[in-house]
């Protein structure tokens, strides 16, 4: 089921005031992104703390601006400056990060780190946008704002050494760029989807709003969530595409 089935979400403007609070979330994604990066080369007080609870703030406002937009009818256009700015929310700001943080062991291992994650994302967006986005079931790989997330928990975890980061960098950038199915959530969800994604943004809040000596609590509990979606996730979007298949050869 779409969110154009839903006829009361057919009014115009419901419509209209989707398309503008989805492209305030988008102005708001990049702005909160380029003040990460500002952060961290001024070095600011707790800026890993911010860097952290910024990517998570980034994260939720890209999946409720993606909603938004699907219930107004995006267009093609909006997509893709959506892609734009994820580009830069999760791949450049992680990178710059990431890079930072490994110049530590040798200044060419933290380029290189954060050019390996950086490319990972930028190939995974390209192959989202090649795949008709408005309209796919599933993604291809890793969903990079998830990803930002896994990094997010990563470094709230007290005291991450470097070579941490370079093994977590691999493994994200790995499934990302792999071809392993993981839902989209984009349609009208069901009960199960509605729960996981209700709980999911309260963990996310929690780690948002609660206080930095306190956020490595739902941290854990985030963590955990990202696990389990990680290891079932792949065969739920296999699941879904054949009870889609079913439906349309019936």
């Amino acid at each position: 089921m779409s969110w154009s089935d839903i006829e009361f979400l057919q009014k115009g403007w419901i419509k209209k005031t989707a398309i503008i609070l989805a492209n305030l979330m988008t102005l708001g994604n990049i702005s909160l992104a380029i003040l990460a990066i500002v952060f961290i080369f001024l070095e600011v007080n707790n800026y890993i703390l911010w860097f952290a609870k910024i990517l998570a703030i980034c994260g939720v406002l890209d999946f409720t601006d993606g909603k938004l937009a699907r219930i107004g009818g995006s267009k093609k256009l909006a997509v893709d400056i959506d892609t734009i700015v994820d580009a830069i929310a999760f791949g450049i700001l992680p990178a710059i990060f990431l890079a930072y943080e490994v110049s530590s062991i040798h200044i060419a291992v933290g380029v290189l780190t954060g050019l390996v994650y950086l490319s990972s994302v930028w190939y995974r967006l390209y192959r989202f946008v090649k795949r008709d986005p408005l309209y796919t079931l599933y993604f291809t790989g890793l969903p990079s704002p998830f990803a930002a997330l896994v990094l997010s928990c990563l470094v709230v975890f007290h005291e991450t050494p470097a070579w941490e980061f370079i093994i977590a960098t691999l493994v994200i950038s790995g499934f990302m760029i792999s071809k392993t199915p993981f839902p989209s959530f984009k349609g009208v969800p069901s009960k199960f989807d509605l729960f996981w994604i209700i709980s999911t943004t309260v963990i996310i809040l929690c780690f948002i709003f609660f206080p930095f000596s306190i956020m490595v609590y739902p941290a854990y509990f985030l963590a955990t969530y990202m696990v389990i979606y990680l290891i079932f996730s792949p065969e739920y979007a296999l699941k879904l595409e054949e009870k889609r298949n079913n439906k349309k050869n019936s």
